[in-house]
């Protein structure tokens, strides 16, 4: 979301701006200390963030709270199923580059495109196979010219070594003990299977206390 998109203070784009703080507000309190419950328990803060929204809102949506995003055109909450991308079938990508767009993935698009061009660290957690790496690797081959990336997938056996090498090796000397992407650029690390380290006797698992 760029600075153009959200000015409040264009009138034909929005007329009423004080209902479009509250979308914002109300979707940034979802994404943020909803995000972090537990899932057994986001039916019962949905009950209650929709009681308490209804208070400022009436026509805040009746449905679950997780399945709303912004349409940040209108400023206006959304259903995540009215915000799928047209789906175009590419020849040239393997099969398991593919990603077929659903509510979830225009869900996790829209999140991890906003954290990361306002400069903010990512990290998406969930079962094996629901996608995550699939989401992120797209989101890198769309990205814009200003970014660079690399990906680093972690195993069993990785440790911190390899995981400095693989920066190191990423990245340009700018002069001594001072690497950094190219010249005008931002670097994007993906990190993948991120828990898969083993720990070490006390319980750490360096690669990852390296990344801290």
């Amino acid at each position: 979301m760029d600075k153009e998109r959200i000015n409040l203070e264009n009138k034909e784009k929005t007329p009423n701006p004080e209902k479009a703080v509250l979308n914002y507000v109300a979707f940034s309190l979802i994404w943020s200390l909803g995000a972090n419950i537990h899932e057994d328990s986001r039916i019962l803060f949905g009950e209650y963030f929709r009681i308490e929204m209804r208070k400022h809102m009436e026509d805040f949506p009746d449905s679950d709270v997780y399945e709303y995003g912004l349409d940040t055109n209108r400023h206006q909450l959304e259903s995540w199923s009215e915000q799928i991308s047209d789906f175009k079938f590419d020849p040239e990508r393997s099969f398991f580059e593919i990603l077929v767009p659903t509510s979830d993935t225009a869900k996790y698009k829209f999140l991890l495109n906003t954290l990361m061009y306002n400069s903010f660290n990512v990290l998406f957690i969930g079962e094996t196979g629901v996608g995550k790496s699939v989401i992120t690797n797209d989101f890198l081959m769309t990205a814009h010219d200003n970014f660079v990336s690399a990906s680093v997938n972690f195993s069993g056996k990785t440790t911190s070594n390899n995981l400095q090498s693989a920066f190191e090796d990423k990245l340009e000397e700018r002069r001594k003990n001072l690497l950094g992407p190219p010249s005008g650029k931002k670097m994007i690390f993906f990190i993948d299977d991120i828990n898969m380290p083993q720990k070490e006797k006390y319980g750490a698992q360096p690669p990852i206390e390296l990344l801290r």
